[in-house]
């Protein structure tokens, strides 16, 4: 008991210092690597052991999903998944390009994704070039909303805006005009902005 109690210990200050160091935690296959463990098996034990007492959250249907409670700030690993315009739509580009960790307080889930942005159609509603938006998945949205949409093969984050039995992607622009439609299809909706300062 003495050791399985020190092992448990060795995993939990593991996975502090792998937060400390990377700013997201390790997968259960990085924790097994560090401790020894011949099975993944045996590091999804430690780590279940660790829940039970209240030190960690674990969602394993999700990959660097291990988060320590009772820490300042705990995240989510949610995907990145490509690049959308905030201007003239041009083709999707919808490749995996890693994980961003997204503290929780944006309640992500696994319908969370997020875009990178090009283009400067949306400055005035302070979204720039470079920047990361975060998107919930939805097919739908309210006036107002700012969305991703998909329409001729392209991707672009516009303003949503239902008029007169057409849909209005309106750019935060002064220089740029409406886009008006008369269908479009939404993949989700913006509820974050992440924009790193060099």
């Amino acid at each position: 008991m003495s050791n399985n109690k020190n092992k448990e210990t060795e995993v939990l200050e593991y996975i502090r210092s792998y937060l400390n160091d990377n700013g997201f935690p390790p997968t259960v296959r990085e924790v097994c690597q560090a401790m020894g463990f011949s099975s993944s098996a045996t590091g999804q034990y430690y780590l279940n052991k660790l829940k039970k007492m209240g030190l960690i959250t674990n969602k394993e249907s999700r990959n660097r999903a291990i988060s320590l409670l009772g820490e300042k700030q705990e995240v989510t690993m949610v995907p990145v998944i490509g690049t959308v315009t905030a201007g003239t739509p041009i083709m999707a580009v919808e490749n995996f390009d890693g994980y961003y960790p997204l503290p929780d307080e944006f309640k992500p889930d696994e319908d969370t994704f997020i875009l990178t942005v090009r283009g400067n159609s949306m400055i005035n509603a302070g979204i720039l070039s470079g920047d990361k938006i975060i998107v919930k998945k939805s097919s739908s949205a309210d006036n107002g909303d700012i969305v991703v949409a998909l329409w001729d093969d392209g991707a672009t984050c516009k303003r949503f805006f239902r008029r007169d039995g057409h849909i209005v992607l309106h750019p935060e622009n002064d220089e740029l005009s409406d886009i008006i439609l008369s269908d479009v299809s939404i993949i989700g909706v913006v509820c974050g902005l992440i924009r790193r300062f060099r």
